[in-house]
C-alpha cells in the first residue's frame, strides 16, 4: 500500500487518512489504488469492529486531482477506464463492509470526496467545513456512487440542485439537508470523532452488521421482504453471547461490555 492513504489500526477501530494533504488530498490513480487495497484489508480483519475515514492536512478531500486532469486531457476516457474499478471496489467495500464506517471531515469536501463521505454510514463535521458536489462546475458527471447515495439521503430535487449547480453550503446547511449527523466546533472534531468511533467499537458488533446491512438493504425491498430479513437478522442477534450480555446488563443497571460475538 503506498503512503497516499495511511492505515492505522488500534483498539479494534482501524483509521483511514487520505494522505495528500500538499495536494488538498485530491483524488488521483495512486490514491485511488491504495483506498481500494486499505478498504478492501479494512473489509476482511475480523479483528476491526469500527472504521474512521479522514484527512490529513487542511481538509478532508477537495475532489479529483485538476492537476492530473490536465496532464491527461487527450486520454482521459482511458485513464477513467484505469481507474472507475478502483472507485467502484472502494465504494462497494464501504458500503458492504460489516464494520460501522464513521467520516471525520473538515476544511472541504467536494467531488468525489463527498460521494466518499455519502457512502459511509455517519458523518461527524467541523462546523467550518464547507461543502460542494462540483462536478457540474467542471462540466462532467458524478462518480464513486454520488448519483446513488444523494437522492437517497436529501431527495431528488434536492440531489438534482446539488449536482446541477455545484453549489457550496455550510456544515449546517449539510445537517439539515441529512448529508452529516453532527457538527462540532472545529477545535472540538478529533475529541469528538474518538468518542464516537470508540462507542463503535465497544458496541454489540454482530448486531452492528445486521442493522447495517438491514438499513441499506431498504430501497430495494417490499416491506414483506423488509420484515423477512428482519426476522432473520433478530433470530441470529438472539442467539449472540452480546444479547445476552445486553440483557443482563439491562437487568443489573450496568453497562453492557460487548464482545462482538
Amino acid at each position: 500500500m503506498n503512503q497516499t492513504i495511511l492505515l492505522e489500526i488500534n483498539n479494534s477501530i482501524a483509521t483511514l487518512s487520505f494522505n495528500r494533504p500538499q495536494a488538498m488530498n485530491s483524488y488521483n490513480l495512486e490514491l485511488a489504488q491504495a483506498f481500494a487495497e486499505a478498504t478492501e484489508t479494512v473489509k476482511n480483519d475480523p479483528t476491526i469492529r469500527a472504521v474512521l475515514l479522514r484527512g490529513n492536512g487542511a481538509m478532508f478531500m477537495a475532489g479529483g486531482d485538476i492537476q492530473f486532469f490536465s496532464q491527461h486531457l487527450d486520454e482521459m476516457a482511458d485513464q477513467v477506464s484505469v481507474m472507475m474499478p478502483y472507485v467502484k471496489q472502494t465504494v462497494l467495500n464501504l458500503q458492504t463492509m460489516s464494520k460501522p464506517v464513521l467520516a471525520s471531515v473538515h476544511g472541504s469536501v467536494a467531488g468525489i470526496g463527498m460521494s466518499f463521505m455519502a457512502a459511509c454510514d455517519l458523518v461527524i463535521a467541523a462546523d467550518t467545513t464547507k461543502f460542494t458536489l462540483a462536478y457540474g462546475a467542471l462540466g462532467i458527471s458524478p462518480d464513486g456512487g454520488a448519483s446513488y447515495f444523494l437522492p437517497r439521503l436529501v431527495g431528488t430535487k434536492k440531489a438534482m440542485q446539488l449536482a446541477l449547480f455545484s453549489e457550496l453550503f455550510d456544515a449546517q446547511t449539510a445537517q439539515e439537508m441529512g448529508l452529516i449527523n453532527w457538527v462540532v466546533p472545529e477545535a472540538e472534531l478529533n475529541t469528538q470523532t474518538e468518542k464516537y468511533a470508540q462507542k463503535l467499537a465497544k458496541g454489540a458488533s454482530l448486531a452492528f452488521a445486521e442493522m447495517k446491512q438491514l438499513i441499506n438493504q431498504t430501497g430495494d425491498n417490499s416491506l414483506s421482504e423488509q420484515l423477512e430479513l428482519e426476522e432473520k437478522s433478530f433470530t441470529k442477534c438472539a442467539q449472540s453471547d452480546d444479547f445476552k450480555e445486553g440483557v443482563r446488563a439491562f437487568l443489573a443497571k450496568r453497562k453492557a461490555e460487548f464482545k462482538g460475538l
